[in-house]
Parts: C-alpha cells; structure tokens; sequence
C-alpha cells in the first residue's frame, strides 16, 4: 500500500468517527433539551400572582316587599300639666320675651337698629325713636309726596320714617320731639319740645308743635300749624319752597319758607337758603352738617 492510499483511508476513517461523535452529542443536548421540568414535562408549573379584580357585575332583582307587622297602634298618653309652675314657666319666659323684644323704643335702652314686638325695624336712642337722620348727604331728601309719606333712606344711614308713621306715633298723645344739630365744626345744639304731634293725610300732615326748650333756640314753633309740603305738593305760606330753581329745600312745614328746613339739600355752601339751617342758631349764612329728629311718646 502506498503512502497515498494510506493517507485516503485514514481520512476516511477521521472523518466517519467525527461524525458519529457529532451526532452523540447532538443527541445528548436534545435529550437534555426535552427533559426540561418547565417546557415539555407534562407537568404543572407553579400557581402565578393574584391578577386584579375585574369590574361589578350587573345589580341584581330589587328583592319583594316584605309584609308589613301585626302590631296595634298604642294608646295615646296623658298630657302634661303643670298647674301653677306651668304658668309661673310660661309668665317668666313672656317676661325674658319682653325684656328681649321691646314693644317699642321706649321701652328700649339700645342706641341703634331695633327689632320691636310687632316685627318692624326701628333705630332707637336711649328711649326716643328716630324720625329724621342726616349726616353725610348720601340720601337725596328731594322727594314728592308719595315718598314723604311712606318714607325712604336706610335705618342704617340716612333716612325719614314716613309721615304715616309719625302720625301713628304721636296720635295717641301725649309725645315729645328731640332735635340734635351739628355744624360742620363739630359744635352740638339740641331743641326739645314737650308737646308733638302730626295729624293724618286728610289734614295734609299738618303740624303742632309747642314747649320749647334748649340751646339751639326755637326756629320749629314759627312753623306750628302748618301742613305739609313736597315739590310735588305745594301747601306752604309764600309758595314753592320746596323747589324753586336752585333752592332744594326738600318736604317740610313751611310757612313763608326757610326758618328750620331740616330735609333741604345737604351741604356747607353757606349762604345758600336750599342748605339745612336752624335759624335761631345758625342764621341763613351756615349750614348744618347733621341733624337728628326722635320722638318719644308715653
């Protein structure tokens, strides 16, 4: 044999062992592959994490109406009487009531807004009820009749109480009529009178007035027995002195205009007879700067 036939068959021989090694492997790793517990083994993997919950199923039957109990109704209790403490309790919370709740502003000591027994709002002074408040000219005091005679403003700033009202007031006599004035250096005069009051639509509100005293001097009682006047409404004695051009002078008891015009245009212009005056006090030439008028009737 040659050394090319030697070098062949060994070749051969090199080659056909490799191959059968090849393929003892590659039986080995795939049965090592198919023998894996977690991919063909036929057996159960282990339980996974708990997913989350899905969503409310549909509500179900609403469930019939059960049948309503066998029960009697009870009998009705006694009632409650007290006897003479039930009404001592009932008297002194009338009394708490009364104390709380005033009738009126007489019987009041509080300075302000009041609510009286009979529902209406009233400010009240130490006793007196508040008619008439100016004090900053935030309220138009130029109104026809109709608005005198309901009244206008806010209990809380300006305001006037209404004709109607003043005569219900003062009717029953028996009334007093305090007026407080301020200049507009702050200086403070007051007018009392003893005897108030204000007759009905009928009389045209007419005035009476009388029992002056005080610092301010009497300029009210030159205006004693007159009707009412509105721009609207002319009764004075001289004419048109609620409005005439540029005197404003407001509603008022006028007899031949301008003695004590406490609704006239609010203002310090001076010299002007439409401002608020007191006559006896400032002349025509100063205006006011506030003025309060209050009853009090007993």
């Amino acid at each position: 044999m040659t050394s090319l036939t030697t070098c062949i068959v060994l070749f051969i021989f090199l080659t056909t062992s490799f191959a059968q090694q090849c393929r003892e492997v590659t039986r080995q790793v795939t049965t090592t592959l198919c023998d894996d517990d977690d991919v063909n083994s036929g057996r159960k993997g282990a339980k996974g994490d708990i997913g989350a919950p899905g969503k409310a199923g549909s509500p179900g039957r609403k469930g019939e109406k059960g049948d309503p109990g066998t029960g009697e109704k009870g009998d009705r209790g006694e009632s409650c009487n007290l006897g003479s403490l039930g009404s001592e309790v009932q008297s002194s919370l009338e009394d708490l009531r009364n104390s709380l709740v005033p009738e009126s502003c007489e019987n009041s000591s509080i300075y302000g807004r009041q609510r009286l027994r009979n529902g209406e709002e009233a400010f009240c002074e130490g006793g007196w009820r508040v008619i008439q408040r100016r004090f900053d000219g935030s309220v138009d005091f130029q109104f026809n009749w109709d608005s005198y005679k309901l009244g206008f403003g806010f209990l809380h700033g300006e305001f006037w109480l209404g004709l109607d009202k003043i005569h219900n007031q003062t009717r029953v006599g028996n009334c007093k009529l305090g007026i407080d004035l301020w200049n507009f250096g702050g200086e403070h005069r007051f007018a009392q009178y003893n005897n108030f009051v204000v007759d009905d639509e009928s009389d045209l509100y007419r005035l009476h007035v009388s029992g002056f005293s005080g610092t301010a001097g009497d300029s009210l009682g030159y205006h004693d027995n007159m009707p009412f006047t509105t721009k609207d409404r002319d009764n004075a004695n001289g004419g048109k002195c609620a409005e005439n051009g540029s005197r404003k002078s407001g509603g008022w008891w006028f007899d031949n205009c301008f003695r004590a015009p406490l609704n006239a245009a609010w203002g310090r212009s001076g010299g002007s007879w439409h401002n608020i005056i007191w006559n006896a006090w400032t002349g025509s030439t100063e205006a006011l700067k506030a003025t309060t008028m209050k009853i009090r009737c007993s």
